[in-house]
């Protein structure tokens, strides 16, 4: 349930709201660097493991209803792939007919997410919400790391550009910092909240369905 900077993080110390690359010709310039992964910070945050634990409990019924359904929809997907590969087999297959088992397996995916996705948004909204209220904490959960270590400039541990051979890991300062700034979060959105938010992916929506085939001769 990853949704937040996906783009490479660059935190600098006064942290405002867009941060700055660093050229290279400035690189030698920075000092103290620190990476942070910070979708794992918010998802090992105290206030989101006692809201999704919570959202578990809350929503039970919901989530025991997605997980049956997805069971089903799993079971028809695999039936008409196995259908598709036996007609795709056989000697001199009709090209036409298989591009029309393929849309229609292509369009079973999308209806079935789309169901899952309807099901599922109950319990999505609530982790969105929750998660989004932790999320306005990062930045002087940030500040408070990056004052307390004397860090320069933070950067994603997977960022493609680190001026640093070897940087400090402070994900753990920055949790621990989450916990003290907002140790307990909601899951009942106020009314109408999603409709100034992102759109939230449901957690487990999506049907896991076999790779859309194409039609190909023998």
């Amino acid at each position: 349930m990853k949704t937040m900077m996906k783009a490479v993080l660059l935190a600098t110390a006064t942290l405002g709201a867009a941060a700055v690359i660093p050229t290279l010709a400035s690189a030698q310039a920075v000092s103290n660097v620190a990476v942070a992964d910070l979708d794992d910070a918010v998802g090992k945050s105290n206030a989101y493991v006692l809201a999704v634990n919570q959202i578990k409990i809350t929503h039970k019924a919901t989530i025991d209803a997605v997980d049956a359904r997805t069971a089903v929809l799993n079971n028809e997907l695999q039936g008409l792939a196995k259908a598709f590969e036996t007609a795709r087999a056989a000697p001199n297959p009709n090209q036409a007919a298989l591009q029309t088992q393929a849309q229609n397996i292509q369009k079973k995916q999308q209806d079935a997410q789309r169901e899952l996705q309807n099901m599922a948004a109950p319990y999505a909204v609530a982790e969105a919400y929750a998660k989004d209220q932790i999320t306005k904490k990062l930045e002087p959960a940030l500040k408070n790391v990056m004052a307390a270590k004397k860090i320069t400039m933070l950067v994603k541990p997977d960022a493609l550009w680190v001026p640093a051979a070897s940087p400090s890991d402070v994900t753990a300062d920055v949790i621990a910092q989450l916990n003290t700034l907002v140790p307990t979060v909601g899951i009942t959105p106020p009314p109408g909240w999603p409709n100034n938010q992102a759109a939230a992916a449901a957690p487990g929506a999506a049907a896991p369905a076999p790779a859309k085939p194409q039609p190909s001769g023998r």
